[in-house]
């Protein structure tokens, strides 16, 4: 698992981890666009990698709305990572996010349960407060296997490093984060998707995001 440990800590796409090496490509925020558009526009088209993750995470719940924006994408060996949130909002101060990660040739080093628990366990080094975290489970969709879970901090700082699209470090106050993590493999790749959002802190027993209603948190935009 050090090797699955290794992987996480550096693959960003959380609000309180935005590892991004100076070496590595990003995207600049862009409104969501498939086809091609007009260069005045100021829109940008997704990568054709981009496009695959949100046709895969569209499977299991997780297109983000149309007024939302492409905030970062990075391509870095074999992760590829897409970051959404609302149109106006930026990385610094977010109130909701979908991300999605894919990471080729993974599928073979850890089932995706596993991941999900190294995935809880990378989270709890930069947490705060107290770890929210609980397995919901499997489904099988397409041929695919996914296992869901929730997990959230009460109390967490959203980091941000210095890169193409931050142009200094930031540290933010700390404000309660939860989300809605599913893992997906095939017969080669792992991906990693979730819907998270940042409140004011909670407490473990006022967390927004629960068994008994994150159904509803996944219908909603």
């Amino acid at each position: 698992m050090n090797k699955i440990a290794a992987i996480i800590g550096c693959s960003g796409c959380l609000g309180i981890m935005f590892l991004f090496p100076s070496g590595a490509s990003a995207i600049p925020p862009a409104l969501m666009t498939f086809d091609d558009v007009d260069n005045s526009s100021g829109a940008m088209v997704m990568s054709e990698d981009v496009q695959k993750l949100t046709a895969l995470s569209a499977k299991f719940g997780f297109l983000p709305p149309l007024d939302w924006k492409l905030a970062f994408s990075d391509k870095r060996g074999d992760m590829t990572m897409a970051e959404f949130i609302p149109s106006n909002e930026s990385l610094n101060d977010w109130s909701r996010l979908v991300c999605m990660q894919g990471f080729k040739g993974l599928a073979n080093d850890v089932e995706p349960d596993q991941f999900l628990d190294s995935m809880a366990a990378t989270y709890q080094e930069n947490c705060e407060g107290k770890i929210v975290y609980q397995q919901l489970g499997s489904s099988k969709v397409g041929g695919l296997e996914a296992v869901h879970g929730l997990l959230g901090c009460t109390s967490m700082p959203n980091i941000h490093h210095s890169s193409a699209v931050v142009e200094a470090s930031y540290i933010s106050r700390p404000q309660g984060e939860m989300g809605y993590f599913t893992v997906i493999s095939d017969d080669e790749n792992v991906y990693l998707i979730h819907k998270s959002i940042r409140t004011a802190i909670f407490t473990t027993e006022t967390v927004p995001i629960t068994i008994d209603n994150y159904r509803a948190f996944m219908s909603q935009p």
